[in-house]
């Protein structure tokens, strides 16, 4: 009887500890840097003999710790305010990821699209003429490249299209990439955008 007793005891201490680790994870995110590296909850910062930090090397190992954190198959608006900079971001299952920018924060802007690789590397960007034949499908509907310089209306009738789709698809050199568009409200949502060249 007593063993049991026992036993239950810390099986009880075992799972109040568990939760209370539980509750320190969850609550990561709001507790200042300084803790959290007391707590070894966050990595250190790498900085080497000559006491150098490279904050690129930082602000890029945030940024995939973000992008694979990202929900899949919707939208998804970035913003940092300290930078006065904002994206829409839809990562496909594949981990490629679509950026749309329609409505531009600044009028000497214009608007533009960006496809990244799961390895981070551009895949197809808007306005390069060196990427071949770019064809955007909303539900199978072929609009062409909306991001022609040469008609702004087929960018117009893309935008009025592009709220009610289900799926945004992008066919060049014989490849398909397909993102689901969920989250469309965010679409019209201000961005930064490309500056004309």
């Amino acid at each position: 009887m007593i063993k049991k007793i026992i036993a239950i005891s810390s099986l009880c201490l075992i799972l109040s500890s568990l939760s209370a680790c539980q509750s320190i994870s969850k609550s990561a995110e709001h507790v200042s840097g300084k803790v959290l590296d007391v707590l070894g909850l966050e990595k250190k910062p790498e900085i080497d003999a000559q006491s150098m930090l490279d904050l690129a090397k930082e602000a890029q190992q945030k940024y995939e710790q973000l992008r694979a954190n990202l929900p899949k198959n919707q939208w998804v608006y970035l913003e940092n305010p300290q930078l006065g900079t904002a994206d829409l971001q839809n990562q496909s299952n594949d981990l490629n990821i679509l950026s749309l920018h329609l409505n531009c924060k600044s009028a000497a802007q214009r608007a533009s699209f960006t496809l990244t690789g799961r390895d981070g590397k551009i895949i197809l960007k808007a306005y390069d003429d060196s990427a071949g034949q770019i064809q955007f499908l909303l539900d199978s509907k072929n609009f062409g490249n909306p991001f022609s310089l040469y008609s702004t209306q087929k960018l117009e009738d893309f935008k009025k299209a592009l709220p009610a789709a289900k799926t945004i698809k992008i066919f060049n050199a014989s490849k398909l990439y397909s993102f689901q568009n969920q989250r469309a409200e965010l679409l019209f949502q201000p961005v930064s955008c490309t500056s004309p060249a």
